[in-house]
């Protein structure tokens, strides 16, 4: 039986699309998970019991990618709650903030309080509400790393946006509840000592999918751009150990694979910590 081959043109959109990265939904999975555990009264948990559905609620409600580009990710969070503060209103809840899912971005956030309602409902207006703004503020930090994979400094407007929250967070009365600690993180995130590392991450994402594709001479130049640039980069950049911990291993493999000794040994001079990776793939 004869096989027919596709035309030219339609492998080069096949191979295109497979190169610019994963396609993405524009709303993402989510699972809201409460721990109350902290809690000895039945009524206050109670009280609260319906929030995980709420927020799932509000996250799946919103356009997070406002039709840059679509995504498709799942997010997981848990809220562990420490402390409830009545009030003449409302209830006002101390916890912790755990935030994961499909991509490599993760965070934990241990200082945070918000007021809550038994029965209240979630939905987007704009204004600062420190309990949305939570999710808002680590939402877009996690789709800025990942479309800062699939274009240089792709993800500078997610970015911008979870600057937007900082901002609106400081006329109030809950900044100094962890807020202040969070424009620090989005500072670093933005600052332009930054960008060399935020680029870097779309290097290694071309360099592994240029391999995929054996187009090995652009991806051999990717990886020198790397070591090059990765010697460059302040090592008290806290963003430096998060590249590391992601990418040491692939990336010194990715050097074994194309045959650059000279820039894994370089690699090992500049990430000592990762020592035992490199020489794995130097012998």
């Amino acid at each position: 039986m004869a096989h027919r081959r596709l035309p030219f043109f339609v492998l080069i959109v096949l191979i295109s699309l497979w190169l610019a990265g994963p396609a993405f939904a524009q709303r993402p999975r989510v699972s809201v998970h409460l721990n109350t555990e902290k809690f000895q009264s039945q009524e206050i948990k109670d009280k609260i019991v319906n929030l995980p559905v709420e927020l799932a609620r509000y996250i799946q409600s919103i356009n997070w990618s406002n039709n840059e580009r679509n995504y498709d990710i799942s997010v997981r969070i848990e809220i562990i709650l420490d402390n409830v503060k009545p009030t003449s209103h409302e209830d006002r809840y101390d916890g912790s903030f755990i935030f994961s899912g499909s991509t490599e971005y993760q965070a934990a956030d241990n200082r945070w309080t918000f007021p809550y309602m038994a029965g209240q409902s979630l939905n987007y207006s704009g204004n600062f509400n420190p309990l949305t703004a939570m999710v808002e503020f680590y939402m877009n930090i996690m789709l800025g790393y990942e479309l800062d994979k699939h274009s240089k400094l792709g993800g500078q407007s997610f970015f911008e946006k979870a600057n937007d929250v900082i901002q609106q967070s400081k006329f109030s009365e809950f900044f100094q509840t962890g807020w202040k600690e969070r424009q620090y993180r989005i500072d670093n995130l933005l600052s332009n000592e930054n960008q060399a590392l935020r680029e870097l991450e779309y290097f290694f994402t071309q360099a592994h999918n240029r391999l995929r594709v054996d187009e090995r001479n652009t991806a051999g130049q990717y990886l020198r751009v790397i070591v090059l640039k990765l010697q460059d980069i302040n090592p008290e950049n806290e963003g430096l150990e998060r590249f590391y911990g992601l990418h040491a291993y692939d990336l010194a493999r990715l050097l074994s694979t194309m045959g650059f000794r000279a820039e894994l040994e370089q690699l090992l001079l500049l990430n000592p910590q990762n020592e035992a990776t490199y020489r794995e793939f130097l012998e």
